[in-house]
């Protein structure tokens, strides 16, 4: 085989990769499955202890990531399919959660490359599912039980869960109701991120 030949079948192989990552990128929240390390474990649910804060704002599809009240960075998010029809209610409902969390997992071996699982559902998420049958009284105080103590809340009850920070965003793209942002970015709150960060996702 000539080198002209093999230069363009290594072309060829690298545009069919890039397709097929593209393609899995553009799977909407197929991060979900991936639970790292740290599930479970204590990380206490107060203000973190490096002082690193992040905000999401759907509307904008921004991330804020701040230390100590300093910016660190600003950085676009794809969101959930349907977040602007409003909160999260159920699984599958494609919307990205709004309210306060806290980083509960650590995942580096996502197939988004890496992922920073949050707690939802909250208390609040917990009150609501029951009060409208979606949930059991157990199931409500599991959920309430885990969040007050910093642990990771069930994610497999009817109110959804495994909603992640993490990689291989695609621009203009949506999650299942995760927030994906670009690999390098991911880089950077993976090094500030400890178990316990609160996470806020608003307007």
């Amino acid at each position: 085989m000539n080198v002209r030949m093999s230069k363009k079948i290594r072309r060829v192989f690298s545009g069919l990769m890039a397709i097929v990552l593209i393609a899995l990128t553009a799977t909407t929240g197929y991060a979900q499955e991936a639970v790292g390390p740290g599930a479970g474990g204590n990380s206490g649910n107060a203000a973190s202890v490096n002082g690193v804060s992040i905000y999401v704002s759907k509307r904008l599809k921004t991330l804020t990531l701040k230390q100590n009240g300093t910016l660190i960075g600003e950085y676009p998010v794809s969101i959930g399919a349907s977040s602007s029809d409003g909160n999260k209610k159920v699984e599958g409902d494609m919307r990205t959660p709004s309210g306060q969390f806290y980083v509960c997992t650590r995942n580096d071996k996502s197939v988004a490359y890496l992922a920073l699982g949050l707690s939802y559902p909250g208390v609040e998420d917990a009150k609501r599912g029951f009060e409208q049958g979606i949930i059991t009284q157990e199931q409500r105080d599991e959920i309430i039980n885990a969040n007050l103590n910093g642990q990771q809340p069930p994610w497999e009850t009817a109110l959804g869960g495994a909603i992640m920070i993490h990689g291989c965003r695609v621009p203009d793209g949506t999650t299942h109701g995760c927030v994906a942002v670009d690999n390098d970015v991911m880089d950077v709150l993976w090094s500030y991120c400890n178990l316990g960060v609160p996470v806020t996702i608003g307007p």
